[in-house]
């Protein structure tokens, strides 16, 4: 230590033991300073839900596209056409460059997330464009065939960007990893109700029935998996059951809307066909079931927050 700073030292200590009672000095407890409050929350929670929300959203679009296209339910199947196109737009918008009203603070600024939201408009654009068509106006067969075309692609752009922000997100100062993985893997729960509601019309309206009929099994059991890891745990995958009685409340109401959906599965399994009331049910039935999904998703992001 050089004698100046060694003066300065000597100085503070005097003034410490001036101010303080001799006695008072040896007791002085030193606190770490909590740092988690000067972090800025920049929404890594909201983004990780509203980037999930998209992979959903990325069906639920062809599904009701699908169901309108062939007389179901028309002015409800429009209507969720127009309202979960308008919804895409503007998460997509936020995750780019921000919406207060979403949670989501300050526009993106990692490369490589920027880089899965433009490759994400490639088949966006596309499919908005044939979406804003069909609500706007009569429904058209073209129009459908082309969303089914480009509805894969736009999943697995969207589940690229999602596994993009889970990553970027998922740390201490934003969420923690144990609670980003059970947003996520709620999250993708609300696309697989979407999903199954896609491939069900499609089967029905006679588009790549086979295709789709393998598609349907694949898509319900894994649904089947995942909502009975998240609601009583699966440790070899890193899974922990919430103890949270409200997200265990709707995880249940989950439960019993989609043991409600397997019979109509199974028929339809079995080649029976369902006549326009019963589409419309099971239509109206996955999108109940994704509602009470996208509650408990919302569940998850609050309780995921270190108080920031």
């Amino acid at each position: 230590m050089q004698p100046s700073q060694r003066t300065l030292f000597g100085l503070a200590m005097m003034a410490a033991a001036i101010s303080l009672p001799a006695h008072a000095a040896q007791e002085v407890e030193v606190k770490p300073v909590d740092l988690t409050q000067f972090i800025e929350d920049v929404g890594g929670a909201e983004r990780i839900n509203f980037s999930g929300k998209l992979r959903m959203l990325s069906q639920r679009i062809p599904a009701a596209a699908c169901n309108l296209t062939a007389g179901v339910d028309p002015e409800n199947s429009r209507s969720v056409l127009k309202s979960a196109t308008l919804e895409f737009e503007k998460i997509i918008y936020a995750l780019e460059h921000g919406d207060e009203t979403l949670g989501i603070h300050g526009p993106e600024k990692r490369r490589k997330t920027l880089a899965a939201i433009a490759a994400l408009h490639v088949d966006w654009d596309i499919i908005d464009q044939d979406a804003h068509a069909m609500y706007e106006s009569e429904a058209n067969p073209e129009l459908n065939e082309d969303i089914a075309a480009h509805d894969i692609a736009l999943l697995e752009e969207a589940k690229l960007l999602a596994s993009e922000i889970n990553g970027q997100y998922s740390d201490p100062t934003a969420v923690v990893q144990a609670d980003a993985l059970r947003i996520d893997i709620a999250g993708r729960q609300r696309m697989l109700t979407q999903k199954m509601s896609k491939e069900a019309c499609y089967i029905l309206s006679g588009i790549n029935v086979e295709v789709y009929k393998k598609a349907i099994n694949g898509t319900a059991n894994m649904f089947d998996v995942s909502l009975e890891a998240l609601r009583h745990g699966m440790p070899e995958a890193g899974i922990k059951a919430s103890d949270d009685a409200s997200i265990n409340a709707g995880l249940d109401k989950v439960a019993s809307h989609w043991n409600s959906l397997k019979g109509y599965l199974a028929e339809l399994e079995a080649g029976n066909e369902w006549d326009m009331e019963t589409r419309a049910k099971v239509f109206n039935s996955f999108n109940t079931t994704m509602a009470e999904m996208n509650k408990v998703v919302g569940l998850y992001a609050e309780a995921s927050k270190l108080g920031l």
